[in-house]
């Protein structure tokens, strides 16, 4: 059986709006054999658990502290913000690049065979078997995701990585290439999203992605909410936008699932 890790980061206002439920709820419902990595802006904002991790990103990770001090007064960003051509945050390039190093900073860090990247506003409501973690990421594919060919680019709140493939340190080597470099310059918008896209299309073949909203669950592209209308609805709950603290994603978006989490 693979081994697994999983992470997130989250910044010190959001802790008590959504990301002690986080961990919490994955400290009660992911096998304890899964390793957890976490990066808080404050260390102070955890729970001593086995198996369990913490580290800043402003300490392990000195390429995001010199990515945002080149671009946190970026007048670029600022235009493409105030005059988007999409929606104004597809264009914060520094919000969104703390995802990015976490990631970067865990596939480097951790010794699985897996890394699972899953965002701070995501509540896990039942416990997860191992064996769902090996289906969800198999062995023959090199990453698990949300693709939104619709909306140009895809769903970011879970992804997971083989480190045991080859493309894996080619793709990490090339997603900090686009921070480095400032490439995401280039792109369409400039999140997390279209670094992972575009970063996973330079560097792995597309026999290798795994995308879980390509139509296998619900038997055509969901584009409203294809987290939870996904095979990932079963244990997980991604309370994106303004039900950060809500009890459960909006009803209304919401397609099969019937666990008390939902009612």
């Amino acid at each position: 059986m693979s081994s697994f890790t999983v992470t997130t980061t989250w910044g010190s206002k959001h802790w008590d709006v959504y990301g002690r439920r986080c961990i919490q709820s994955i400290e009660k419902h992911w096998p304890q054999e899964v390793k957890k990595i976490y990066y808080p802006d404050d260390v102070a904002q955890s729970f001593g658990a086995v198996n369990t991790e913490y580290y800043t990103l402003k300490e392990t990770q000195p390429a995001l502290q010199k990515f945002i001090e080149r671009n946190k007064d970026s007048e670029y960003i600022k235009q493409r913000m105030e005059k988007p051509l999409r929606s104004a945050f597809e264009y914060d390039a520094v919000r969104f690049s703390w995802k990015v190093f976490c990631m970067i900073d865990a596939a480097k860090r951790c010794k699985t065979d897996r890394l699972i990247f899953v965002d701070a506003d995501t509540v896990t409501y039942k416990d997860i078997p191992m064996t769902w973690l090996e289906h969800i990421a198999p062995a023959d594919k090199f990453s698990t995701f949300l693709g939104r060919p619709k909306k140009g680019f895809s769903e970011t709140g879970f992804i997971t990585f083989n480190l045991q493939m080859p493309q894996a340190k080619a793709f990490f080597n090339r997603w900090q290439q686009y921070y480095d470099e400032d490439l995401w310059k280039n792109l369409k918008g400039f999140t997390d999203s279209f670094t992972y896209d575009a970063a996973r299309i330079d560097t792995t073949e597309r026999n290798l992605d795994n995308d879980l909203n390509d139509g296998r669950f619900l038997g055509y592209r969901g584009s409203k909410h294809p987290f939870v209308n996904s095979e990932l609805g079963e244990y997980m709950d991604h309370l994106k936008g303004d039900r950060k603290d809500a009890k459960n994603s909006k009803a209304s978006l919401k397609v099969k699932w019937e666990h008390d989490h939902w009612k």
